[in-house]
């Protein structure tokens, strides 16, 4: 199989895979391919599986606290419910997409295209789906927010005894398996099965799919010299349109975003009648004087030290596609923000899981205050950011002439 690698561009024979085994570019270091061992028996298992815990998890007691006598038992399906009809709408949205309706979402895809109504289906149909999976797949969030629930049970031991149910290992459960999931699934494979590639004629393997003039399509990765793909027929660029541009507006409004968010309130705890309004930083020095330092470092980690590497690293990034001094550097900077964009969440899950939970009136109650949307959208926008980024423009000026 000839492929254009999507972070360098360069054209790759990638020959026979066996099992077990992965096809790395030579030129990036990025992975192109994998192949593991009844492949799609393991894609079938993991996503019922993971169907399985994850409807499990939703209804039987997740967690529950007690505090001077008072004590308080909730399932997930409870803290969506009250979190949409007490506080914030927006806050419940992304709950729910998070811990539902995205998973749910993905293990549908994976059934369908593991089955044998895929290779059936027509090539409108088969777009829709590849292109559901590659922009959903990104935004899997479960991992992140059982590291929220475990800093959640953190801060609250400090107030109260607490007890996990078993809807908590459930969900323990579907994130391993939904992790796994996800590590399966090849698009290159689900494309091959569904419709195997044109490879167009003249193709000259070490040199960049534009300087032979074709163009990787963003849904199938056929390459092609026409403005559409032949093979799923979706519009075809040979760079995303005006990423520099795009990547560049998305950080700046993420920058101006980092003030505000830094600067409010993000939660007011009400202990027997005493408010106690939190910003981020205040909240990770209260962490840190209890003692609680490995929290204290995650989320001082995630929430403040994380956004701004990713801002200078972007910058970065933009000033080497005009420099071009450390691209292989500069590519493997890039694989890294992709991995690390979604943990600045962390907070924004703590939050809405302490909002959730902790219900005990004048005792002990946790509401949400404005500073946690500001941070959750500019956490969204830096993640657009890197998105709207296109690594191979980095690769275009090493070598202008080929």
């Amino acid at each position: 199989m000839i492929l254009a690698c999507k972070h360098c561009d360069k054209i790759i024979n990638v020959g026979h895979i066996a099992k077990q085994q992965r096809a790395i570019c030579p030129y990036c270091g990025s992975q192109l391919l994998s192949c593991r061992s009844n492949q799609q028996q393991w894609l079938n298992a993991f996503s019922v599986a993971s169907l399985l815990f994850l409807f499990s998890s939703l209804y039987p007691s997740f967690i529950s606290f007690s505090q001077h006598g008072l004590k308080q038992q909730i399932s997930l399906w409870d803290a969506v419910v009250l979190l949409g009809e007490t506080y914030s709408s927006m806050l419940a949205f992304v709950f729910i997409f998070t811990i539902l309706l995205m998973p749910l979402a993905v293990c549908s895809l994976v059934l369908i295209t593991q089955s044998a109504l895929w290779t059936r289906l027509n090539t409108h149909n088969a777009r829709w789906i590849s292109k559901s999976l590659s922009y959903i797949m990104p935004l899997n969030l479960a991992d992140i927010f059982l590291v929220a629930v475990l800093v959640s049970a953190f801060k609250l031991m400090a107030y109260a005894e607490l007890e996990l149910g078993y809807g908590f290992w459930s969900y323990v459960l579907f994130v391993f398996c939904f992790i796994e999931l996800l590590t399966l699934i090849d698009e290159n494979e689900l494309w091959q099965r569904q419709q195997p590639q044109f490879e167009p004629k003249t193709l000259h393997c070490g040199k960049s799919a534009k300087s032979q003039a074709l163009k990787q399509c963003n849904v199938c990765g056929q390459l092609t010299s026409d403005t559409h793909c032949p093979r799923c027929y979706a519009k075809t660029h040979f760079r995303k349109p005006q990423a520099n541009a795009r990547a560049l507006a998305w950080m700046v409004t993420a920058l101006v975003l980092m003030i505000p968010a830094n600067l409010l309130p993000i939660m007011n705890t009400v202990n027997l009648g005493q408010n106690t309004f939190a910003t981020i930083f205040s909240g990770i020095v209260i962490l840190w004087q209890d003692g609680s330092y490995p929290v204290a470092i995650i989320i001082f980690a995630a929430s403040i030290c994380i956004p701004i590497i990713k801002a200078l690293a972007l910058f970065y990034l933009l000033i080497e596609t005009q420099r071009c001094k450390k691209v292989e550097q500069a590519s493997k900077l890039y694989r890294w923000l992709e991995w690390m964009g979604k943990w600045s969440m962390i907070d924004v899950f703590v939050v809405i899981i302490l909002v959730s939970l902790v219900q005990l009136g004048t005792v002990l109650t946790v509401e949400p205050q404005i500073g946690i949307v500001f941070f959750a959208v500019m956490v969204l926008c830096q993640m657009m950011s890197v998105h709207s980024f296109d690594p191979r423009i980095l690769w275009d000026r090493l070598n202008p002439h080929e």
